[in-house]
């Protein structure tokens, strides 16, 4: 929710590179037809491409779990209360996992606003998930999260 809230704030790519958002481009390089990533459901009077959330919401979930197991371990995760971690997901996903695989552009070929809307909301969305945690911690009786 973090980076969806960001980027209509300050949206990383172009109306026209956004028609197929990363996503979408992704699943339809792992083989599914345009038509089921473009499948969208009316909210209000908007579009909503759900398999592009499903797969958005399944990695900030898996990106969440891995930094939290990961910080009680390796406090250099935690650096700048999450914000590093998420700089790291956004370096290694958007500058360099999705060029190499052909779902974005190369990182020169990207414009300046994709990497600045992605750099920062990286940041901010690392940082949620740092104060997220920090907050069940403390919430927590035994004030720390358990690793099952």
């Amino acid at each position: 929710m973090v980076k969806i809230g960001w980027e209509v704030i300050f949206p990383p790519r172009t109306i026209e590179r956004n028609a197929t958002n990363p996503p979408q481009t992704l699943l339809e390089q792992f083989g599914m037809a345009t038509e089921q990533t473009h499948d969208f459901v009316m909210f209000g009077d908007q579009q909503v491409f759900y398999l592009a959330l499903i797969i958005h919401f399944a990695f900030s979930i898996v990106c969440a779990m891995v930094y939290l197991f990961a910080a009680q371990y390796l406090p250099i995760t935690s650096l700048w209360q999450g914000a590093a971690f998420g700089l790291v997901v956004w370096v290694f996903f958007h500058l360099i996992l999705m060029p190499a695989m052909g779902t974005v552009p190369a990182a020169w070929d990207q414009p300046w606003e994709e990497h600045f809307s992605e750099l920062f909301g990286h940041a901010v969305w690392g940082w949620a998930i740092a104060a997220c945690g920090f907050f069940l911690a403390q919430k927590d009786r035994a004030k720390t999260l358990v690793n099952l």
